[in-house]
């Protein structure tokens, strides 16, 4: 068509990575809703914003995977293995602190923020190294 250009490279992967953003964002904002809200005098009102944050969070995962769809070949394969790699150490992980704290190995209680801060950590390593290794 005369008069329409193609959009560049650059511009398809920030197109494709703002609903991801804003998603995050949104997911992120209701978590500290729920988390920062005072909700002893009116548990309902808890009982929606815990609702509206796992609604948000649904959209993000969709919105995940359709930018995961997105991506070129050798990105999407880095990123995946990411995602394999974060999720075994989370549940290696995981289940490892709950057997010792179980058996009584850790004398205070698991904090459950530090352990879903793992697989975002290893997530991030994983696709640095993945970045590097394919470069």
């Amino acid at each position: 068509m005369p008069g329409t250009t193609m959009p560049t490279r650059d511009q398809r992967a920030l197109r494709d990575v703002v609903p991801l953003a804003v998603t995050t964002v949104a997911w992120a904002g209701s978590l500290a809703l729920v988390r920062f809200g005072s909700w002893d005098d009116q548990p309902v009102v808890g009982w929606i914003a815990i609702g509206l944050n796992v609604a948000i969070g649904i959209v993000w995962i969709v919105v995940h995977a359709r930018y995961l769809r997105g991506v070129d070949e050798l990105q999407r394969k880095i990123m995946l293995d990411a995602i394999g790699i974060a999720l075994g150490a989370s549940l290696v992980g995981g289940f490892a602190l709950a057997a010792a704290s179980q058996s009584g190995l850790i004398g205070s209680e698991v904090n459950l923020g530090y352990l879903s801060a793992v697989p975002a950590v290893v997530y991030l390593v994983a696709i640095a190294v993945g970045t590097l290794r394919y470069r």
